[in-house]
């Protein structure tokens, strides 16, 4: 096993002992060696790569994110409606993860995800015609908000709506 191949499987272990602990408890009351144990890793390991939690989750959480890219729509721009309805899709597809999170106050990791996210797609020029305004300072941030806010929303109300609803919607918000 390479040592990229060993890195992402051990980022895989200690976020998924992370979800399972979660579940069972408040995240505040879970120790780093019963983190540690839980996902079979050293804590050595632990603070070779993180110092909190919060880095495990946002680094599983960055891959996540990555993979949506990768199931986007080839050739040089997406739609933003397109975008949407797979940023809406993947929450779905994880909405007990999402349901953790929103439970533990980790709303932040969500925004700081999606915003980094997005703004790669601006710059990479991947979003096809949109408004002018996502790229003013200070609207991506805004933007960013309103789509983690919807997500949250939907997903603490059940999933009612349809993830190409829901990207329709944002996409007239823009």
């Amino acid at each position: 096993m390479s040592p990229s191949e060993l890195k992402q499987q051990n980022l895989t272990a200690i976020y998924q002992a992370l979800l399972q602990l979660m579940s069972r408890k408040p995240l505040a009351a879970i120790s780093i060696t019963e983190l540690c144990q839980q996902a079979h890793v050293s804590r050595s390991y632990f603070y070779r790569h993180y110092q909190n939690f919060d880095q495990i989750i946002l680094a599983f959480q960055a891959q996540a994110i990555l993979h949506y890219f990768r199931g986007l729509p080839t050739g040089s721009q997406v739609e933003l409606t397109t975008l949407m309805t797979r940023y809406f899709e993947l929450t779905k597809s994880a909405v007990v993860t999402y349901r953790l999170l929103i439970k533990n106050n980790k709303i932040d990791i969500l925004l700081q995800t999606f915003q980094s996210a997005f703004q790669l797609l601006l710059k990479q020029d991947r979003i096809g015609v949109h408004s002018a305004k996502l790229t003013e300072p200070y609207y991506l941030e805004f933007f960013s908000g309103a789509v983690i806010n919807m997500s949250i929303s939907w997903v603490t109300h059940g999933l009612v709506e349809s993830p190409t609803y829901l990207a329709q919607q944002v996409a007239k918000f823009v």
